[in-house]
């Protein structure tokens, strides 16, 4: 197991692990297996000879997991009796901005052409974070003490049983940084 700690979701975070054969037999390796597409592992050989090792470099990728986490690689053999070794990865991945409340939202039933106003607390990891929405996203921004309201608006038009809207918040600061999502989902009431 490899625990990174806390640390910026921004960053990637690389663990090499080392597989020893303890047979006397030289063990194939079939394949390896992620539990999600934000934890990637590459082998250095595809056997591994006795009483010889074989490194695992893993990687969980930047901006991919947010909050705490534990993921799973899983290492396929031809060995009998221990098929799959399992490799755990965790940590807690502080995001650059954080959305209270929780996204996605559920806003439970809405009534059709009402409009309804949500209000989303952003509060940066770091200093000299700054945000700005479209200004035909529905959705505003309010700056104020180290951190920012969202102010998103949403009127549900009628025909489908399930609301559902994304508002998309750019990071103008630090560049390089993927746009954030408040996504509301709700219930059209009859």
């Amino acid at each position: 197991m490899a625990d990174f700690g806390s640390y910026p979701a921004a960053e990637s975070k690389e663990h090499t692990f080392q597989l020893v054969n303890a047979t006397q037999e030289t063990v194939k390796i079939k394949k390896i297996r992620s539990t999600c597409g934000c934890l990637v592992g590459q082998i250095s050989a595809s056997e591994i000879l006795p009483g010889k090792a074989l490194e695992i470099q893993t990687q969980v990728k930047a901006n991919s997991v947010s909050g705490k986490f534990s993921k799973i690689l899983y290492v396929e053999t031809d060995l009998a009796g221990r098929r799959f070794i399992r490799l755990e990865l965790k940590g807690t991945a502080q995001p650059l901005v954080e959305i209270t409340p929780a996204v996605p939202f559920y806003a439970g039933k809405l009534q059709a052409g009402q409009v309804y106003e949500f209000r989303f607390e952003l509060k940066p990891s770091q200093s000299g974070v700054v945000l700005s929405a479209a200004v035909d996203s529905g959705c505003r921004l309010e700056k104020s003490e180290g951190k920012w309201l969202a102010v998103c608006k949403l009127t549900p038009a009628g025909g489908t049983a399930i609301v559902e809207k994304e508002f998309r918040i750019d990071v103008v600061s630090p560049t390089g940084q993927p746009p954030l999502s408040i996504r509301i989902r709700g219930l059209l009431a009859d």
